[in-house]
């Protein structure tokens, strides 16, 4: 969500009761003031030549008054601007298919409101933004192929406030709210994938710290409360939540993400990851990992409240197994060796839609969690504590749902689709406790590959794919326990240096004289040849599209298309091969930019490296 807007300059003085015409893409801008100050409104929009906008202003010495009405079908954008001496609010909202909206705004010489409702089917998107200045605030709602009922209001004068009520059904839908102070920052997240119905009221406010609040429920189950705002505004700490769904049409997710982050504990950048590339060993991880070495998380089972049918020491050892199948995939211990899973009916196993609050306790369960969801994964982590491009967990517990019927049994889960193998859910679900992220909320073949067991559940599947292992391992290492730092500088055929253009945040290039700053990267080893390369400013090089493109250095984390394998050529010189199997080459040899787009090792792909 970007909430720091460039101030908007207008320069235009009049009033405006504007009909639009077809298909026709107008922006509007008026001001108004005095020797106390100045109001402005802006609005452009592109309209579907069925649709219809009045919109009304009201000007009186520095006060500015606004209604605007729109009514049609097909593509729309409307965009909503009003400032206020510092006071700064953004609206957004584009549609394809039936739309219905509504607004009304104020502004003065030093505040501003608007609000926005919005009725639509097809596919929406809705973002409001409120500034005061150093104080940001936000919403966002859409949904994808689907009905939407959904209302934002926005203010600045004393701080920055947003909030929204919200209503969707759809094959796809999220919502947001965020807001962002010197002290520090919150935000709430949330999405789903599959036939689903979403609601949601979020409000969010910056005036000194930065808080949000709230509730959001899927399929009639809340998640999310003012519970979990409370628990994690108390600390620098956060929660995430993944979850599987069974709906109609297959299964689908649901994913939950709640932190707050102090200023003294802010990276220099979003640490948040969510990229990576596909292929035959296809994985995506979510940006959080256990950072420290061999970390042996202790499992517990609580037994209460079991489906019928189930052993309380054969679930165990489901558990074990699942768990005990990541382990046996990375050089790190990442599972208890011994008794990895404790059964205790005393650990807790709290209501999901509840937060509580993080008791240092690993625990897996059962819980009703209606009746399209499998599986739940809920993981605590400190948003200020981040290794390598990863946020640390710091707990993560499991629901499986009981209103499902389940076998530990094999043969069972194979012969009976009705019946849910216990240990295929848990490896999955610990995979996301471990890092790993789903494959099929993804847009690229990753989300065909269902060799993986982080894809959809289909049929039972105990063993890791290819991609699932690849990615639990440049999180946890194959060869080495933990990837170990170096630094590199690489020199083209020509003579000339690599360099990330700004430190970092922009394209690789290799047209430098000298080694400085800029031609300096981080080395990190993360086992079986396999490295990435950091930038000066923290960001990581990616060989965008896993290959066959431009090489860049603006990635926030290490997924598969910041992985490269580094070959040794001998006197010094190496050779980068990106993810898809091509070969980072320096175009012209030096002098150019950099890509990762061939397919042998010449001179145009050789570097002399230097430490």
């Amino acid at each position: 969500m970007s909430l720091r807007l460039a101030s908007l300059l207008i320069i235009s003085l009049f009033s405006v009761a504007l009909l639009a015409a077809p298909a026709l893409g107008i922006s509007v801008s008026v001001s108004t003031g005095n020797g106390n100050g100045v109001a402005t409104s802006s609005t452009s929009f592109s309209l579907d030549d069925s649709t219809s906008l009045n919109e009304q202003t009201l000007l009186k010495d520095s006060e500015l008054q606004k209604t605007l009405q729109a009514s049609g079908t097909g593509k729309n954008e409307i965009s909503q601007q009003m400032t206020g001496g510092s006071s700064s609010l953004q609206s957004s909202a584009i549609s394809q298919g039936s739309l219905d909206l509504s607004s009304s705004g104020y502004a003065s010489a030093g505040s501003a409101s608007l609000g926005v409702g919005v009725a639509a089917q097809g596919d929406l998107s809705l973002s409001g933004q409120a500034i005061q200045g150093q104080a940001e605030s936000g919403q966002e709602a859409g949904v994808a192929d689907g009905a939407i009922s959904t209302s934002q209001s926005l203010s600045a004068g004393q701080g920055a406030l947003s909030s929204q009520s919200t209503e969707m059904v759809g094959v796809a839908g999220y919502v947001a709210s965020a807001a962002f102070s010197q002290q520090n920052d919150m935000v709430a997240k949330g999405s789903f994938l599959g036939d689903g119905q979403l609601s949601a009221s979020l409000g969010a406010t910056s005036a000194g710290t930065a808080a949000t609040s709230g509730q959001a429920a899927m399929d009639g189950v809340t998640y999310l409360s003012d519970a979990t705002f409370q628990e994690i505004s108390s600390e620098s700490l956060g929660m995430g939540m993944m979850s599987l769904r069974e709906t109609e049409n297959g299964i689908g997710t649901f994913d939950l993400n709640v932190f707050n982050r102090e200023a003294a504990d802010s990276p220099a950048f979003d640490q948040a990851a969510d990229e990576s590339g596909g292929s035959s060993s296809s994985f995506d991880l979510t940006g959080y990992r256990w950072n420290q070495n061999n970390p042996q998380i202790q499992l517990y089972y609580n037994p209460t409240g079991k489906p019928s049918g189930l052993v309380d020491t054969a679930v165990r050892d489901a558990i074990a197994a699942a768990a005990n199948t990541w382990d046996d995939a990375v050089a790190q211990n990442l599972f208890k060796d011994t008794n990895t899973v404790i059964v205790d009916s005393t650990k807790t196993v709290s209501d999901p839609s509840v937060t509580g609050s993080m008791d240092g306790y690993n625990v897996n369960g059962w819980w009703s969690l209606g009746g399209n969801t499998l599986g739940l994964s809920r993981w605590w982590y400190d948003p200020g504590s981040v290794v390598g491009g990863y946020k640390s967990i710091l707990e993560s517990d499991v629901w499986y749902t009981k209103d499902k019927s389940w076998t530990t049994d094999w043969n069972t889960a194979v012969n009976n689709g009705n019946i849910i193998d216990l240990q295929s859910v848990a490896t999955h679900e610990l995979g996301h406790s471990i890092g790993m992220g789903d494959l099929y909320t993804l847009s690229d073949a990753r989300k065909n590959d269902y060799a993986q067991v982080m894809n959809l559940y289909d049929a039972p599947q105990r063993a890791l794919g290819n991609g699932d292992r690849t990615g639990a391992q440049v999180m946890y290492g194959t060869g080495t326990i933990s990837p170990t730092p170096s630094y590199m500088a690489l020199r083209a055929y020509n003579g000339q240096y690599v360099c990330a253009e700004g430190g970092g945040g922009r394209e690789v290039v290799a047209n430098r004289n000298a080694v400085n700053a800029w031609e300096t990267f981080k080395l990190l080893n993360l086992g079986n040849n396999n490295v990435a390369l950091q930038a000066y400013n923290g960001q990581y090089v990616c060989a965008e599209g896993g290959g066959g493109r431009e090489v860049v250095a603006n990635r926030n984390a290490v997924n598969a298309w910041e992985t490269f394998k580094l070959l040794n050529l001998g006197n010094n010189n190496v050779a980068l091969q990106a993810y898809n199997g091509q070969y980072v080459c320096a175009e012209g040899g030096g002098g150019r930019e950099v890509v990762a787009n061939r397919n042998a090792v010449n001179a145009w792909e050789t570097f002399r490296s230097s430490s």
